[in-house]
């Protein structure tokens, strides 16, 4: 059977439902809750990507195990392990805590020990179940510049944020293991993952539906926002109020649709262990003007930790990035009030009340703003030979991701990691988002929730 970790976050729904398309195994979801409540969790996740089944042939077919990620065999008794580990052909690990602002103590726990007890599930089973491992884009760290190649991992730029360095840190562990016990891992970093689908209440939160949810905050708080922030008489405000936050205006951030990065990824998972890809040279580039308009010279070795033979990483991004400034105009049309500039010589002392106050706002936002990398996806370019390359992001595309759907309508609610792969909060499938809140506004129900960081 095929396991998998995560199954109720944004990309573990699309990847659960496309698993199901795929072929006939029965999957067994690894979850946190009891199995009635994870059976509708999953099934609700699921529903939310489009796709749709029959509940008797759904249930037939997927199987909810209550686990404790980090706990010694996952929580489960000796015989229950052995036995999941003997069933497990192919084991996805999408689960991750991705609060950015999380205590490290969780973050480790969840994202590094919860690795870990997957890697002794595989121990325990047939040498030839496979693993993928889903990693972020983001373990580049705060590195700025340049080209990231797909089998670079490197700890030297350091890091924005701990959930960042979290992810990096099991990556690294999925490699020793590999190299440890010689058995191949496929390591797939997927960028920011996006739909145009208005995402509903209860349902898996995606990185648009987030910004959909702090502009809709923006929106009700209205000019008042401006007056009470910046502490200025009415009169001697103008509008539209023009804000600025420090960053680049020539910043760029890679966004990829969800649906076609579950189809690429599949693709790759067709391939035979061992089989070429995924770390190359910088052949497919992602960049703002198309490919090779970055530098394509990738880190100084002997700071890499890579595993030629049998650790397989691709970079699953778009091969365009999206302008910051293009994306923060088409979130801010509902605020017509409201300007954002963002500008790299601000320091924090010539900030405005208001400035500072739209930074609390965006809270994990800003590493983006100061961006102009590229991800290096020449394995996944050639893994995914065929597959009709995925479409450029309109404004459209965008502004629907970001719009409320009649359930959801008024609610600023949404947790989603950066790279899609699970709600943030303390659990590995937890929809329990963080919350922030900008100056003189109640932090109590109106707040937008789970703070997004150029982590991942």
């Amino acid at each position: 059977m095929i396991t998998v970790t995560g199954a109720t976050g944004f990309l573990g729904a699309h990847l659960l439902a496309a698993l199901l398309r795929r072929d006939d195994r029965p999957v067994c979801a690894l979850v946190r809750d009891d199995p009635a409540t994870a059976r509708e969790r999953l099934s609700r996740a699921v529903r939310s990507t489009g796709a749709r089944w029959e509940e008797a042939e759904f249930q037939r077919r997927v199987t909810p195990v209550k686990i404790d990620l980090p706990a010694p065999r996952l929580g489960l008794s000796a015989e229950d392990h052995r036995a999941l580990a003997r069933q497990t052909q192919e084991l996805w690990h999408c689960a991750a805590d991705t609060s950015p602002l999380g205590p490290v103590a969780a973050l480790h726990r969840t994202n590094v020990e919860g690795t870990g007890r997957v890697l002794e599930l595989l121990d325990a089973g047939a040498r030839e179940t496979r693993l993928f491992h889903i990693s972020t884009a983001f373990v580049a760290g705060e590195r700025r510049e340049g080209i990231v190649l797909e089998g670079t991992l490197d700890e030297r730029y350091g890091f924005a944020t701990l959930y960042e360095e979290s992810k990096y840190r099991a990556e690294v562990l999925v490699r020793d293991w590999s190299q440890e016990k010689g058995r191949p891992a496929v390591v797939f970093r997927p960028s920011l993952l996006v739909t145009d689908r208005p995402a509903r209440t209860g349902e898996p939160r995606h990185w648009l539906a987030v910004q959909a949810s702090r502009t809709s905050l923006l929106g009700r708080q209205g000019p008042a926002l401006v007056l009470r922030a910046s502490g200025v008489p009415a009169e001697d405000v103008t509008f539209p109020y023009r804000a600025r936050v420090p960053g680049r205006p020539d910043a760029v951030v890679n966004l990829l649709q969800v649906d076609w990065a579950v189809a690429a990824m599949l693709r790759c998972a067709a391939r035979e262990p061992g089989e070429a890809g995924g770390v190359g040279g910088a052949k497919g580039v992602n960049s703002p003007s198309g490919p090779s308009s970055h530098s394509s010279q990738g880190d100084p070795s002997g700071l890499d930790r890579t595993n030629r033979l049998l650790v397989t990483t691709y970079h699953v991004s778009h091969p365009q990035d999206s302008s910051v400034p293009w994306l923060m105009q088409i979130a801010l049309e509902s605020c017509d009030w409201l300007d954002v500039e963002l500008d790299p010589e601000l320091t924090p002392e010539r900030m405005s009340p208001l400035d500072r106050s739209l930074m609390r706002l965006a809270a994990g936002l800003d590493p983006y703003w100061w961006s102009r990398r590229g991800y290096d996806r020449s394995g996944l370019e050639a893994a995914t030979a065929g597959l009709e390359p995925p479409a450029e992001l309109s404004a459209q595309y965008v502004r629907s991701g970001m719009t409320a759907s009649s359930s959801s309508a008024g609610s600023a609610s949404a947790g989603t990691s950066p790279d899609g792969t699970s709600p943030p909060g303390t659990s590995p499938d937890s929809t329990s988002p963080a919350s922030t809140s900008p100056a003189g506004t109640s932090s109590a129900g109106s707040a937008p929730k789970g703070a997004v960081t150029a982590h991942v």
